[in-house]
């Protein structure tokens, strides 16, 4: 077999700026990815569950909602005997007015007895009708087997799959090609396409595993996996012109080095067993794939979860071949809009989003004002208020309800009939969670009543206990944010609703005792300051009722306001299309997104009624952009959230 000529690896062409962007990862903990893009218009998905117990199907319209989509199982691994361990690698075709899982299992009693497996289904959609077992794929031996894929040419269909070579070469796993008679069998002959050759693919294990085919330019090009599924994996691929003898081993070209590994840079390990499909319009060509986010291994690499499913452009090199580049950085999924509404009382607020270091999940505290419930006079409704609590799993870009705050007052701050508003969360270097809360002693109909910043502290995120009045500079004050000064301190920035609601602040060594500095910004009134570090800059974001004001400082004391307002004119989401509010800012790997709540109804002449439509509230998000000095925020493109996981809790407060 003949290398991949060094003419292949020309300088790629320049990337189209119009190409599509993925929220990767597309799918958590879903790997050996593939995709098929039928005449319906739909995106039909299917991948390996970690579980390696089921066969799941997707279907979407577009490839960033695949995280959203719901998995509908379709089969489920038998108790016993053949198809009962180790379901691996499916991957759905059309063929011939029918739909095929091609899929690899082993036996509970043999989980290393690995063989190809056929499922069918005549339905139009294959989330409908019955998928009937077809049996064992023989390949013409018996011996460890997986990873079939199939494809047609000139009027051929092929398959091509892996397996251990027949005795005495029974060593490692190889890369085989033979032409199909029907969707499940083939007629001889085999090729022998690749075996592991190079030290790339050999590392830990001698793997050539998990082909997949995209015919262009004249020319057919077969990628493959390598190595172990650690780090090491990486993609290799043959290369034969389209009207050669596939079956002509010599046919094939085939590269010395891989074309899609590892990268450093973009935080991107063990990309591989990838699919090919396209953008709905056929014009852009995109590899789906796997790979984790980060390099080292706890154990066994097979049952390690985190591999998840993520998709890029390939881009063409004037002599048409693809390159495939390096598996870019995460940009994180689509969010949800609107982001959250509360289930309960539907009048979420004030959002603050912390990283629960406990149940390692991002979560979401939030102001509920009772915007369901009837017959509450003046503005009594947004208080006797509880603090609502939302879940995110896949990095901020969905929320789920999650309870209440359960949080204990004394009766001199209004006991079980205090309202609650506006939290701020902050965990201490000891682990404990520090909150700072706006606690109004009562249910009021009006606005005119004292407000008191109370220090509470939980282990857990959900009890809160020790409750201590914070003294500051009135007795009307609300809406604390706290960040870590360089020198280890702390600082407090809140409303003083006293002075012409001007921002005030306020510091301490132990997060606990705190002393007064007076004002910070009293240019204009704002509430709800939120304060992180970014981009080498302190910045300061208040809401003026009119939008989001922004600030920034080089000392978190001195204060540049920016021209005009964020969030200001409405957007054209769901529950977007009016201003925006009470904003929190979480800066996770490099970027910062802008999290803040809406009341939709208040539009138009809708917004003069006061009813259940106008006191709801909404959580959006979007993510922020730094342009000539200046904050910015799109809030009607695709945002893409990517919380890190092992993010310290509140990284808006922190130095990035």
């Amino acid at each position: 077999m003949t290398l991949f000529a060094g003419a292949a690896w020309a300088a790629p062409a320049a990337p189209d700026s119009g190409a599509p962007v993925f929220g990767n990862p597309l799918v958590l903990k879903r790997a050996d990815p593939h995709v098929t893009l039928h005449s319906d218009g739909y995106y039909y998905y299917t991948a390996t569950a970690p579980e390696y117990d089921r066969i799941e199907l997707r279907r979407v319209r577009s490839l960033n909602e695949l995280g959203k989509a719901k998995a509908e199982v379709v089969w489920r691994k038998h108790a016993s005997g053949p198809m009962s361990y180790h379901i691996w690698a499916p991957e759905m075709h059309h063929i011939d007015g029918k739909w095929y899982i091609y899929f690899t299992a082993g036996r509970a009693d043999a989980h290393w007895d690995i063989r190809l497996y056929v499922l069918e289904n005549s339905a139009a959609n294959p989330l409908e009708g019955q998928w009937i077992e077809r049996g064992q794929l023989k390949t013409g031996w018996e011996s460890f087997s997986l990873d079939a894929t199939t494809f047609a040419l000139d009027g051929k269909r092929y398959l091509s799959w892996t397996q251990v070579a027949p005795p005495p070469n029974e060593h490692g796993t190889n890369i085989y090609l033979a032409q199909m008679d029907t969707p499940l069998s083939i007629k001889g002959p085999v090729a022998l396409l690749s075996r592991p050759e190079y030290g790339w693919e050999k590392v830990k294990h001698a793997v050539n595993e998990a082909p997949s085919v995209l015919v262009r330019n004249g020319r057919v090009f077969l990628t493959y996996s390598a190595s172990a599924t650690d780090a090491n994996y990486a993609l290799g691929m043959l290369t034969a012109k389209a009207d050669a003898n596939l079956l002509d081993a010599a046919s094939w070209r085939k590269s010395p080095v891989p074309v899609f590994k590892s990268s450093e840079a973009n935080g991107q390990y063990g990309p591989g067993h990838n699919s090919f499909t396209t953008t709905p319009d056929g014009k852009t060509d995109i590899l789906v794939y796997h790979a984790r986010d980060y390099r080292d291994i706890v154990g066994d690499s097979l049952l390690d979860q985190n591999r998840h499913t993520r998709a890029q452009v390939i881009n063409w090199r004037a002599d048409g071949t693809p390159d495939f580049g390096e598996p870019v950085a995460d940009r994180g999924q689509a969010a949800s809009k609107p982001l959250f509404r509360d289930p309960v009382e539907d009048g979420a607020a004030d959002p603050v989003v912390v990283w629960n270091a406990e149940r390692g999940r991002w979560w979401m505290f939030y102001t509920n004002r009772r915007a369901k419930t009837q017959g509450l006079p003046g503005v009594s409704w947004v208080h006797g208020t509880r603090l609502g609590i939302a879940e995110s799993a896949d990095g901020g870009a969905s929320w789920t309800y999650s309870g209440v705050a359960d949080i204990a007052l004394p009766p001199e701050l209004g006991g079980k009939d205090a309202t609650h508003w506006a939290p701020e969360i902050i965990r201490g270097d000891d682990g404990v969670y520090h909150m700072y809360l706006t606690v109004v002693p009562g249910v009021y109909t009006d606005w005119d009543h004292p407000r008191h910043m109370v220090h509470l502290t939980s282990r857990d995120l959900r009890n809160w206990g020790g409750a201590k009045l914070v003294k500051l500079a009135s007795e009307r004050v609300i809406d604390a944010c706290v960040a870590r000064l360089p020198n280890g301190l702390w600082r407090m920035w809140y409303n003083n609703e006293a002075d012409k609601k001007s921002i005030y602040y306020a510091d301490s060594a132990n997060l606990t005792d705190w002393t007064d500095r007076g004002r910070a910004v009293a240019d204009q009134g704002g509430e709800g300051p939120k304060v992180f570090q970014w981009r080498g800059l302190w910045w300061m974001i208040t809401d003026v009722w009119q939008g989001l004001a922004v600030y920034k400082s080089s000392d978190a004391v001195n204060w540049q306001r920016q021209a005009g307002n964020l969030l200001q004119a409405p957007g054209q989401g769901e529950d977007d299309q009016v201003i925006g509010g009470h904003a929190d800012v979480v800066v996770s790997g490099g970027r910062a997104w802008l999290f803040y709540f809406t009341h939709p109804g208040r539009r138009g002449e809708q917004a003069k009624l006061d009813g259940p439509e106008q006191r709801r509230s909404s959580i959006q998000v979007v993510e922020l952009t730094e342009s000539g000095g200046w904050l910015r925020a799109e809030r009607d493109a695709t945002t893409l959230v990517r919380l890190k996981g092992d993010a310290p809790a509140m990284t808006s407060r922190l130095p990035d």
